[in-house]
């Protein structure tokens, strides 16, 4: 029974990016414990940058390795782990080094439009306007209307001594 490979892709993924994570939490731990217990970080400056571009090419090696042996491209090597249709962005040490990954599209958009927050006002404005034209049908009577427009404008539920759950009018002030 052949398992599909694209189920495990965003799993694989996370775990991928906590273990890079866990690495670079290892060596700054393992960096601050050099600094500590030794003389200091200056006098073994050739020592950790000598280490360091060892890590480097070494990895390199690994990953030239893999290639060869998976007989892909690196385009190929790399699209395979992105997620489709979204760009992934790999930030270290707090976004002072970061590498975006993938086809970015930009800002979603819904039937051509961006996605955009809607101001506050605008949305108490299109109430009020729905309100208005749902008494003016004759839908709400003057005091429902008066009420509506209360919460409208307060941005909070009013509730009357003499309103009981039968009176209160649901009305969704976001749809049309």
């Amino acid at each position: 029974m052949a398992q599909d490979s694209g189920d495990t892709g965003i799993a694989k993924n996370i775990f991928v990016g906590y273990f890079v994570l866990i690495l670079h939490v290892v060596l700054l731990v393992l960096l601050g414990l050099f600094v500590v217990f030794f003389r200091g970080l200056v006098e073994y400056m050739p020592w950790i940058l000598g280490g360091g571009l060892a890590l480097l090419v070494l990895s390199g090696y690994l990953f030239y390795r893999h290639l060869k042996r998976s007989k892909k491209t690196l385009k190929e090597t790399f699209d395979g782990h992105v997620p489709n249709d979204r760009p992934m962005e790999i930030s270290l040490l707090g976004g002072l080094a970061s590498v975006r990954v993938g086809v970015s599209s930009g800002a979603r958009q819904v039937d051509g439009a961006p996605l955009q927050l809607e101001d506050p006002d605008t949305s108490r404005l299109r109430s009020l306007d729905r309100l208005a034209d749902m008494y003016d049908k004759g839908l709400i009577s003057k005091d429902e209307f008066v009420l509506l427009k209360k919460d409208v404008l307060t941005g909070a539920p009013t509730r009357t001594e003499s309103s009981s759950a039968d009176d209160i009018i649901d009305v969704d002030y976001t749809s049309k």
